[in-house]
Parts: C-alpha cells; sequence; structure tokens
C-alpha cells in the first residue's frame, strides 16, 4: 500500500526579535531529508505545500556540523537528497489557499509532516509573525482536517508550535492532554545567548514550548545533547530537534504503514 503525504514547508526567511530587527531563519535541513528519506524509500508520492505557494529557504545554521553528529557524510547524503525533493516539486509548492479550495480538498492525502527550523512560527503559525500575531487560519483549517480523520500528523522541533493554530471545539483545544515534545528552552537559550554557540542576534518574542504549555500540550523532553527524542500520542508524532529526524521518519513511516492497513480493514 502507498501512501500520498503533504508536507507543509515554510517559506519565511526571518523571524522578529524583541530587541528589534529581525534573525535570518529558514527550515533546517535534516529536519526535512531525513525525516522524509524513510518515505521516499517505501515508495510513497511527496507533495508540497506552503503558506503563499512559495519555495522554502534553507537555514544555512542547519549546515553546521553538530547536527551531524560532525559527520560530512551525513551532511553530503542530506544535500544529495534534496536535489532528488527539487525534482519532486519542494521549489514549487502548491499554495495552501488554492489547495483547501481545490475539488477533493485533503482527502487524498494521508498523512501531514511539518518540518522545522524557526521559519515555521513565522507564517505557517502566525498569518506573518513579522508584523502580528494573528494566528493562521488557513493552517487551523488543515491541522482539524488530519485530526478529525485520525491521520497521521507529525512535526519536529519548533514546528510542534504551529499546532496552536489549530481552532478550540467545544471550547477546547483539538490537541489538549496530547503528548507531544519540541525544541527546549536549554536549547533556545544555548543558541540565544552562550558565546560559541550563539547563532541567534536576539530573542525571540515567545517560544514553542511556553506556546504549547500554554494551549495545555503534556511536554516530554530530554535534556542529554544529541539524543533523540520522539513522541507519539494518537495520530500525533512529534520529534525534538534535529536530532531526531532519523528516528521521526522511520517511526512515521510505521505509523503511516498502520493507518493504511486500518483503512483497508474498515474498506
Amino acid at each position: 500500500m502507498k501512501a500520498n503525504v503533504l508536507v507543509y514547508v515554510s517559506s519565511a526567511q526571518a523571524v522578529p526579535l524583541c530587541e528589534g530587527g529581525k534573525q535570518p531563519v529558514g527550515v533546517f535541513l535534516g529536519e526535512v531529508t531525513e525525516t522524509l528519506e524513510p518515505l521516499l524509500g517505501a515508495g510513497y508520492s511527496l507533495f508540497f505545500v506552503s503558506p503563499d505557494g512559495k519555495e522554502p529557504h534553507i537555514d544555512r545554521q542547519s549546515y553546521r556540523l553538530r547536527y551531524w553528529g560532525f559527520s560530512k557524510k551525513r551532511l553530503k547524503n542530506a544535500l544529495a537528497f534534496y536535489e532528488k525533493l527539487k525534482d519532486l516539486g519542494i521549489e514549487r509548492p502548491m499554495k495552501l489557499k488554492d489547495l483547501l479550495a481545490a475539488e477533493g480538498g485533503l482527502k487524498r492525502y494521508d498523512a501531514l509532516f511539518v518540518p522545522g527550523g524557526h521559519a515555521p512560527m513565522t507564517d505557517i503559525l502566525f498569518k506573518n509573525w513579522l508584523e502580528g500575531e494573528e494566528l493562521n487560519e488557513e493552517t487551523g483549517i488543515l491541522l482539524s482536517h488530519f485530526h478529525k480523520e485520525q491521520k497521521p500528523t507529525a512535526l519536529i522541533c519548533h514546528a510542534p508550535s504551529v499546532l496552536a493554530a489549530a481552532p478550540d471545539v467545544n471550547g477546547e483545544w483539538i490537541y489538549k492532554d496530547y503528548k507531544m515534545t519540541c525544541i527546549t528552552m536549554v536549547s533556545e537559550h544555548l543558541v540565544e545567548d552562550v558565546p560559541g554557540l550563539k547563532t541567534m542576534r536576539g530573542h525571540m518574542p515567545d517560544y514553542p514550548e511556553q506556546i504549547l504549555k500554554r494551549k495545555g500540550a503534556k511536554l516530554k523532553q530530554v535534556y542529554i545533547p544529541l539524543i533523540s527524542n520522539v513522541v507519539e500520542d494518537r495520530e500525533l508524532i512529534t520529534g525534538q530537534d534535529p536530532y531526531a529526524a532519523r528516528e521521526l521518519g522511520q517511526k512515521l513511516k510505521r505509523k503511516i504503514e498502520k493507518y493504511l492497513e486500518s483503512r483497508a480493514k474498515i474498506r
């Protein structure tokens, strides 16, 4: 059984900073490639969508070898795999508004994946975080479909924050009390404040961990460097940071397989 996987990518190139100005960001290379590789290897079809129909930009920080277990070979393989994704259309994503309006809409897709990096907070969680904190309602519609149909939904690193764009039903957030993970405040502190590790020019106005806790998520995080952490709860599967990408891809593949099997039994 083959699946159609919708990959929702950010095209944002910056996040706002409390100190004023903005920080150049993008999508993290490994969170895209190492998660999607097992899915493409299984013969699944990948379809790409972004909020505005524009291509994602890879965060230059994601080329740092510390995110690859200091393996140049892993980075080289990821760059080669990203070239395959270009051939499949990652640089020509659909516009989400058009996808939602299309006949058949989201019914053809069996799973959803949102890769991280800081970028998704700017245009997937919020409509435009550089201008204000209005949530992206179209993201909420997308998430509601996959939640209602209990289709596998995967997010990693900063991307789980976009779950906050999902609406409330009967006065409660649809993911309330779900177990999930995201980038830790410790990791945010390292890249914002610690000499030698600092890559940010300042501090963001908000963070995934704080956003999800306020919404009612049950966060499960680990604080050991370079350790993968993947959390599953019902249709949702989340990875903590770039070090979880490989495991997330493998577990997402199995989760999709189980979904396809259960759907086949119903039919």
